[in-house]
């Protein structure tokens, strides 16, 4: 019978695919405690949302990585933490103190250039939570998602793709047309630092954030950037910063992630967007602050927890072992399942972390994609994905973490991870599982295969019945 493992109790992360917060009890944490004893040293390569970094700092010395910049920002908030001060830094947090000033200063700036587009959205919000839920069927419900349709087709710019059709909202933009130029954006690219910052506002406002929303997340941004040097500094930038992308990533009025934003064509879209966009930000980072805090300060971290922002393969030596700060024992890793590269479902987490106001990818006619993604050579994108490279990356990392003495954790799903509908689609003999295990016997000469049955959701799919692996390899070869 399996048990849930004493831990603390982690924060809620952000929306992920694939986030292993519901695998952790009685799965991971009863393979970790198997093969791992406390203060050891464990890798997670692929950190992703930083649950299960969250969770090892708690028994073990970390060392997390991941190619991008907002999941390594949120496993720094999680487990790089020198235990003699701990305290003392979680005892200084006070995000109303420490970012209201230049919180209030960029917001009232930015407030004065779009004054009149956060009164309509204000008062289309207000009309929103006014109706009852039976007037959103009646010619009420029709009236108001015909009004606010309007005041979202309007867009703020002609760099965030072009003004929408004559109508009502057409002029609320026309104070803030000095921001919403192409020199300004290109100012903004070459000096990020300028401000009043802009850069959600210009990009995702009425997209995958309301306007007051994106006003809110470009104004606590700018504090981050401006904390008061003093103690913890550095801690508390990477403690809010993480908090701030927590926000965004529950706040979005997409779905679960920003691959597209939502269709307005249809009236409950429309309601879903006005229900989402009528969280305050602000609120929601002191929620996620506190939550953060409240993971931290109930973990007993080990000395020497590292987080890199690194290609994996960059880890890797010459010969062929991963190269960290000290020895390792156990390399857990969770790579991506699928052909869909993360890095265009987290697009906007990424470019909010990095805030460098990058361009933005087009289509043949020169027009930006609704999803505002930037351009596709500044994303990453994983081998993992690809079915013609999959094998071989997966070969890469076994093969390392062999040469490096330690043991390899492997978390993937089945019958949908990528190499497994590789197997089965080939005109090779063996079924799928037995080949990824006889895989992983290249480097090990001990592998076992642990199965949990759970319901996944993915693109197009609601409820997907799937099984999470765990594939347990031991003594290198």
């Amino acid at each position: 019978m399996e048990s849930a493992t004493s831990a603390p109790r982690l924060h809620r992360n952000i929306w992920y695919m694939g986030a292993k917060a519901r695998v952790i009890p009685g799965f991971l944490a009863r393979v970790m405690d198997a093969e791992l004893d406390p203060g050891r040293t464990a890798v997670d390569l692929m950190c992703g949302s930083g649950v299960v970094s969250a969770y090892l700092a708690d028994k073990y010395r970390v060392y997390a990585n991941d190619v991008q910049l907002y999941s390594s920002v949120i496993a720094r908030s999680l487990v790089e933490h020198d235990p003699s001060t701990v305290a003392a830094f979680l005892a200084s947090l006070n995000p109303r103190d420490d970012l209201g000033r230049e919180y209030r200063r960029n917001f009232r700036r930015l407030e004065r250039h779009y004054d009149l587009a956060l009164s309509e959205e204000s008062r289309l919000l207000d009309a929103y939570g006014a109706l009852g839920r039976g007037a959103w069927t009646g010619a009420r419900g029709a009236a108001w998602a015909g009004e606010y349709r309007e005041f979202l087709q309007n867009t703020a710019g002609v760099y965030p793709g072009g003004d929408g059709p004559a109508g009502r909202s057409r002029n609320v933009y026309r104070e803030a047309a000095c921001l919403l130029t192409e020199s300004s954006i290109r100012g903004r690219r070459q000096d990020p630092s300028r401000r009043p910052a802009f850069l959600v506002t210009t990009y995702y406002s009425n997209i995958y954030f309301g306007l007051r929303q994106a006003v809110q997340i470009d104004s606590l941004r700018a504090a981050i950037d401006a904390l008061d040097p003093g103690p913890f500094s550095e801690e508390k930038r990477v403690h809010y910063l993480s908090a701030l992308l927590h926000a965004a990533s529950v706040t979005t009025s997409g779905t679960s992630h920003f691959a597209q934003p939502r269709d307005l064509r249809k009236d409950s879209e429309l309601r879903a967007l006005a229900k989402r966009r009528s969280l305050d930000v602000l609120e929601v980072l002191e929620e996620y602050s506190r939550e953060i805090a409240e993971t931290v300060g109930n973990s007993s971290y080990q000395k020497g927890n590292k987080v890199f922002q690194v290609d994996y393969g960059d880890l890797i030596q010459r010969d062929g072992s991963f190269k960290f700060p000290a020895g390792v024992d156990l390399v857990y890793l969770d790579p991506p399942y699928t052909a869909d590269n993360y890095s265009r479902f987290y697009h906007v987490l990424e470019v909010i972390a990095r805030y460098d106001y990058p361009e933005l990818d087009r289509d043949p006619t020169g027009a930006i994609l609704k999803g505002r993604y930037p351009a596709i050579d500044e994303r990453f994108r994983s081998n993992f994905c690809r079915r013609g490279r999959v094998e071989d990356e997966f070969r890469r990392v076994i093969q390392a973490s062999a040469r490096s003495g330690a043991k390899l954790v492997i978390s993937y799903a089945y019958p949908t991870g990528l190499l497994l509908k590789t197997y089965a689609q080939s005109a090779q003999q063996g079924e799928p599982l037995e080949r990824f295990q006889n895989l992983c016997r290249e480097a090990y000469q001990n592998v076992r295969l642990l199965r949990r049955p759970m319901m996944h959701s993915g693109q197009g799919d609601s409820n997907l019945r799937v099984e999470e692996l765990l594939v347990v390899c031991k003594e290198p070869r």
